[in-house]
């Protein structure tokens, strides 16, 4: 039976039974801060289940397809997939579910059903486990369905009772587990010999266990099941490795294509065959459900699965990008089922690439690095890498202390995290004291009771000014007093949107407010003024009218929609993998962080303004509605991922353009913006980038004082349009042949040159180490200090480096025949690494060798890298 099949069969047996077919949840979850990822079919259904929400079935039973993504956790740790043929990162999870309605009976009937019937496999090939104490379950099995007594077992708490947590529902379960044949256990038993393999887990929640680990009787029992997707097949393909499966055959073929290796050839290739075919399903779906590599939380763990993929890439013999040439048969297999695969297919494909790109900078020098550790290990009979090892890794390589944990533990060896962290503190007091401040956080005085009463109902909504009384009061830093009112017009600072200003008026005092602040459920009004003098008069007059400053909040709402227009306009340039990380909403500008990753070209910037400049002109009422969270969510509303909402949110919704959850200030209608102008995009952490721009008067003066600046720049070139750029590029060209022409003013004198490299030469033995950039602007120039330099030293590794009048890189390398003996080192290799980082190529004989590059700004760079080889060369051989 083929995989989709295997699922719709699923699917319309339950569908048939009177279940609603629930669609899959996102891998990344929504709304729920509790979980990096949705691990189980069940994480949708959990507040039905808690009683949080009544059942939106009728009857109350479900079906679904889930796909999930565990990392950790029993049998799930990263590093064992792969080792076997059934661990995974990424899974789908079949289940059904009744909410109060049916139980043991129809749960158990109906899977022996499924499975034998519709499934077709063997009766004789099943065997049942059951809760030690779950008679009723044991009676099913045996009279019910026919089961022999001894392939009925029971068993304890820690194979058949499910927990969602340490206190809440909770009950026995009852597995089906299939039988793959004597002949590899004769005495074997399920959840105790690999002869069987679990298929279907039945979870009764009939008890709630109380905070003292008591068990009460559920008043209503629920049922939760769930059958490993990729398990099934692989049992009714007729094999033990779910990776010979039709779910990941157009996979390994297109790895093998790719490495020319075989998945049969066994040990490590095979492994890398699992990593490679599990990981890109883990990467694709979340990608697809909006996550993106980074350096936190979920982020973190997508670049975890990442480069360890990359990592077992170069054990296929394949050290270029390969995972992002994954995704395309993934979406041709899995398009279909999960259209957001589809329609994400490019973005994926281009973040994946992104992101190996950038680690394999550095992951084949690491991993070099990390087996010579390992093989003096070895020599030596020890199992434990290092502290300082482990912190060169991370240091040099960047390889995080989890990933060489990762590795380490794949070979049996530990690595010693006591010594690493002593490094790390180290490293932070190193940085501590080069930042040369410390933060001292203040104390604040206690509040001062003014008048009795609840305090701080918030009226921003609903007008700029109100009548108030003063609740609280206390002295503030920098000559202010803060003020706590029985109901405020202020907006309190939160969500990226700064808090208001204006007056406090009351009998004999005027208080500017220069800031309002959240602090818990006060909403405290910062005021300019003596507090001591102030609180004597506040206890006799109380009484204050709030009134906001109206100009300044009005500027904060043209920014405050303009970051949804902008989100919007965002997906629909970049993808929908785009979501918002961070944003400052100020009367006289915007700040928007989002995830991304790469930089936005010119044209995607300018399409990104004109979209939003467009829904502008276009004068859209924005409108503000109060609403249930999950039915805000299902009318396609934007929550952000690490917002922890409530049961009721409120969505600000422009036309049919962009709904997003809210607590922020907007305007009525769109048209009230004026003008949008981006005045700034920029990198600020790996997938994270930021833009800032300006609406309104501020935007005008912006561009304003662009155009002035430009004609500036047309009066002082005299020239005007386009005649502006081709004098700008005629004036650089004489730049740079000034330029030159100062560099050799005087004749390049290579002796002097050769002189100077000589007196800072290091010695290495009897031999000299002679690695430098030179001021030559011609390969003959280079040769000149070369030829010098080996009449000069005849026991030497020579490396020069010059950036040539041409734009372009040069390097040669010459090496004595004694120090290639002694080191093992090879001119070839050097300029080719060099060459590679100037976008370059050559290459040579391990004693004389040059090349060449496009990028001379790289050169420095490249300098490193070679003296980063010969210092490792040197060290393994005892310099």
């Amino acid at each position: 039976m083929k995989s989709e099949l295997v699922r719709k069969t699923f699917l319309d047996f339950f569908r048939e039974r009177g279940h609603t077919i629930v669609p899959s949840s996102p891998v990344v979850p929504v709304g729920d801060p509790t979980l990096l990822f949705t691990n189980a079919g069940m994480n949708q259904f959990k507040d039905i289940f808690l009683g949080k929400v009544p059942c939106p079935y009728d009857p109350p039973r479900a079906a679904s397809v889930q796909k999930c993504i565990r990392v950790s956790g029993k049998h799930n740790d990263l590093e064992e997939v792969g080792r076997d043929g059934w661990h995974h990162t990424f899974f789908e999870m079949l289940g059904n579910w009744s909410f109060g309605e049916y139980f043991k009976r129809e749960a158990i009937l109906w899977a022996w059903e499924l499975m034998t019937k519709f499934y077709g496999i063997p009766a004789e090939k099943l065997w049942a486990t059951v809760y030690e104490t779950d008679d009723e379950a044991y009676r099913i099995w045996i009279e019910e369905i026919g089961l022999p007594p001894e392939k009925v077992v029971r068993c304890g708490m820690k194979d058949n009772f499910w927990e969602m947590a340490d206190t809440g529902p909770c009950g026995p379960t009852t597995e089906i587990h299939y039988d793959w044949g004597k002949e590899l256990d004769p005495d074997g038993v399920p959840n105790a010999s690999d002869r069987f393999v679990e298929v279907w887990n039945i979870v009764f929640m009939q008890y709630f266990r109380d905070k003292d680990g008591e068990l009460h009787d559920l008043p209503a029992k629920n049922v939760d099941t769930g059958m490993g997707f990729e398990r099934l097949v692989a049992v009714l393909q007729g094999t033990r490795d779910n990776y010979q499966t039709d779910i990941f055959s157009p996979l390994i073929e297109r790895i093998s294509e790719l490495s020319g290796h075989d998945y049969e050839e066994g040990g490590q290739i095979t492994m890398a065959f699992r990593v490679l075919s599990d990981h890109i399903r883990a990467l694709s779906f979340a990608i697809a459900d909006g996550a993106i590599p980074g350096n936190t939380g979920r982020g973190y763990v997508l670049r975890r699965i990442l480069r360890r993929a990359a990592r077992f890439s170069r054990i296929l013999g394949v050290h270029e990008p390969i995972m992002y040439k994954l995704v395309s048969p993934l979406v041709d297999k899995m398009g279909n089922v999960y259209p957001e695969l589809k329609k994400n297919a490019d973005t994926i494909a281009q973040i994946i690439k992104a992101e190996e790109e950038r680690f394999g900078k550095t992951l084949d020098f690491g991993i070099e690095l990390f087996n010579n550790i390992i093989e003096q290990l070895k020599k030596r009979g020890e199992r434990t890498i290092p502290g300082e090892d482990a912190f060169r890794l991370y240091d040099t390589y960047g390889f995080p202390l989890d990933l060489t944990q990762l590795m380490a533990r794949e070979l049996g060896f530990d690595v010693d995290v006591d010594g690493f962290e002593k490094l790390m503190q180290k490293q932070r007091e190193r940085a501590r004291a080069a930042a040369g401040f410390d933060v001292v956080h203040k104390k604040k005085p206690d509040w001062i009771r003014i008048t009795d009463g609840e305090d701080s109902r918030s009226l921003c909504y609903e007008t700029e000014r109100a009548e108030a009384q003063i609740r609280l009061a206390r002295a503030g830093e920098n000559d202010t007093v803060e003020v706590v009112l029985s109901q405020t017009p202020f907006y309190a600072e939160r969500g990226g949107q700064v808090g208001d200003t204006g007056k406090l008026k009351g009998d004999g005092f005027e208080l500017e407010v220069l800031d309002t602040q959240l602090e818990g459920e006060h909403i405290v009004h910062i005021c300019r003024g003596d507090a001591a003098k102030l609180i004597e008069i506040f206890r006799s007059s109380p009484d204050v009218i709030a009134e906001v400053d109206h100009e300044r909040r009005a500027e904060i709402r043209r920014n405050h929609t303009a970051t949804h227009l902008l989100h919007k306009a965002l997906r629909m340039v970049l993808g929908d993998h785009v979501r918002q990380a961070g944003s400052l909403v100020a009367p006289d500008r915007l700040r928007f962080d989002y995830t991304h990753f790469e930089a936005p070209t010119q044209e995607q910037l300018r399409r990104i303004e004109e979209i939003v400049n467009e829904k502008i002109m276009e004068n859209l009422p924005v409108e503000t509605v109060v609403t249930k969270y999950e039915d805000a969510i299902k009318s396609g509303a934007v929550a952000l991922f690490e917002e922890k909402y409530g049961a009721v949110v409120r969505m600000v919704k422009i036309n049919d353009f962009s709904k997003e959850l809210c607590g922020g200030t907007h305007v009525s209608r769109t048209g009230d913006i004026g003008l949008f102008v981006i005045v700034r995009e920029e990198n600020i952490g790996s997938g994270m980038r930021r833009i800032e721009a300006m609406t309104g008067k501020h935007a005008y003066r912006y561009v304003s004082n662009l155009r002035n600046l430009w004609a500036e720049v047309e009066r002082t070139l005299r020239a005007t349009g386009d005649d502006v750029l081709t004098k700008i590029e005629k004036l650089f060209e004489r730049i740079k042949e000034l330029e030159k022409r100062s560099r050799h003013s005087g004749e390049f004198d290579a002796a002097k040159v050769a002189s100077s490299l000589i007196s800072e030469a290091k010695r290495i033995n009897n031999a000299k180490l002679v690695v430098g950039k030179v001021n030559a602007v011609s390969r003959d120039e280079l040769m000149q200090v070369l030829g010098i330099l080996e009449k000069e030293l005849p026991s030497a590794l020579i490396f020069l480096a010059s950036a040539l009048e041409n734009g372009k890189a040069a390097f040669i390398c010459r090496i004595t025949a004694d120090v290639i003996r002694k080191f093992g080192i090879n001119a070839g290799e050097l300029v080719k690494e060099a060459a590679q980082i100037t976008g370059g190529g050559g290459g040579g004989r391990p004693d004389f060798a040059q090349a060449g590059g496009k990028n001379p700004e790289k050169i420095d760079e490249a300098l490193k890298a070679v003296l980063k080889i010969i210092d490792k060369k040197f060290s393994n051989r005892g310099a």
